[in-house]
């Protein structure tokens, strides 16, 4: 799925509670690696939110989190490391929003509001769809992980795709080719209305009928419609 890709309120941490916090009482006992990890990832996707890929410098987050800079290297590894756990946080809750029940009477209906969540998706979280796709940040390569929870995104869509077929609804094919064109007619649209590329007013409209086209060329039937 990619060639490599809420706004909750990050709770500060207590000065004494992990030996990377300045002035740090060990003695009093420490939070979980856990807790400090979960902190600095709020903390950065607050950032992303905020400023873009481009506003995740470590010293910002570690500000944010109320941890020592140390600390995201403790947890994360790197830079790159807290940019992995945001595209896996990312590529999850984007395959939550375009998983959809399955529909045997009419998989392509359920296609239809799979894609339209994924570009709602996209409008309401646009840095971390930049990130997720766009690779904005230089000399930055996803990891393993992440590539695979990208690719399990994408495995919705071909799970619905291959329904379609099974019922009769698309035409035979290889699924994942028929995934990867619905994806890229989807994919490109919401890309451009995210920069303001365009020569429409209406996207709502605009968006539903490029869903229904790229359907209707792939349908058994390109008379039917689906709800």
């Amino acid at each position: 799925m990619v060639a490599w890709p809420h706004a909750i309120t990050a709770a500060r941490l207590v000065p004494d509670t992990d030996p990377t916090l300045p002035g740090t009482a060990v003695s009093r006992g420490r939070t979980s690696a856990l807790v400090v990890r979960e902190a600095l990832l709020r903390a950065a996707r607050e950032l992303l939110d905020e400023r873009g890929p481009a506003g995740l410098a470590i010293r910002d987050i570690a500000a944010r989190a109320g941890v020592a800079p140390m600390g995201v290297y403790n947890r994360f590894g790197s830079k790159d490391g807290i940019l992995n756990a945001l595209l896996e946080q990312g590529f999850a809750e984007l395959a939550a929003a375009v998983t959809v029940r399955p529909d045997v009477a009419d998989p392509l209906a359920a296609i239809t509001t799979g894609m339209g969540n994924y570009r709602a998706f996209a409008l309401a979280n646009p840095a971390m769809y930049r990130l997720m796709f766009d690779l904005p940040i230089a000399g930055f390569e996803p990891s393993p992980e992440a590539r695979m929870m990208a690719l399990a995104a994408f495995e919705r869509l071909v799970d619905a795709v291959q329904l379609g077929i099974a019922t009769g609804h698309l035409r035979p094919g290889d699924h994942e080719e028929i995934a990867q064109r619905v994806w890229a007619g989807c994919h490109g649209a919401t890309s451009l209305e995210l920069r303001g590329i365009a020569f429409i007013t209406d996207y709502d409209a605009h968006y539903a009928a490029l869903v229904r086209t790229l359907l209707r060329g792939l349908a058994a039937r390109p008379d039917a419609e689906s709800g």
